[in-house]
């Protein structure tokens, strides 16, 4: 079963428009892992590739950050025509510095973002994600569950596909390098 929505990129698979009411994605500001502004406009001209998570993940986040790390790694001179943002869930435990190096455990050139939480809800709108809490949200203690699609982006910051959960590595890598071909 192929795991992969597309919107308006060639697969060789059938490709579904979304409807003009569900528009996914669009421009957005937050706070970076370094303390500063960040509007998704500051990578237009770069692929990129969103991803939600939170750094107290015990497994799906490093799991998928370290395919992500893979990635960059197989596309060698053109890596940095590809930007990551890793946008953190849960803005009371994720602080810029908390994010600072929790991404750049896995990549010195990722972004980590944050924001308070009416900012991190409109993102969350704009691309569908889901995420809900459980247990006592006064303490540190509480989990945090989210899905975890990674939206790719063209270079004019427009979502081109979302790659679903355990999407073969193959799928992903093909669907990267076409969105950096295709935008040359």
């Amino acid at each position: 079963m192929l795991l992969l929505l597309s919107f308006g990129l060639s697969t060789g698979t059938h490709a579904e428009q979304p409807p003009a009411e569900r528009k996914i994605g669009g421009d957005f500001s937050l706070t970076k892992h370094d303390g500063s502004s960040f509007h998704l406009t500051d990578i237009r001209g770069k692929v990129g590739l969103i991803f939600f998570g939170f750094t107290h993940c015990p497994d799906v986040c490093p799991n998928t950050l370290m395919e992500i790390q893979r990635l960059l790694i197989s596309l060698q001179e053109q890596q940095d025509q590809l930007q990551v943002l890793f946008i953190s869930v849960d803005p009371k435990r994720d602080t810029p510095e908390k994010l600072d190096s929790y991404v750049n455990y896995f990549n010195k050139d990722m972004i980590g973002l944050t924001g308070d939480e009416e900012a991190l809800q409109a993102v969350l709108s704009q691309y569908h994600a889901k995420v809900s809490y459980q247990g006592d949200l006064t303490g540190d203690a509480y989990q945090v569950e989210h899905n975890a699609n990674l939206f790719l982006l063209d270079r004019a910051g427009q979502v081109a596909s979302i790659i679903l959960p355990r999407t073969p590595f193959t799928v992903l890598q093909q669907q990267v390098r076409k969105l950096i071909a295709a935008d040359h």
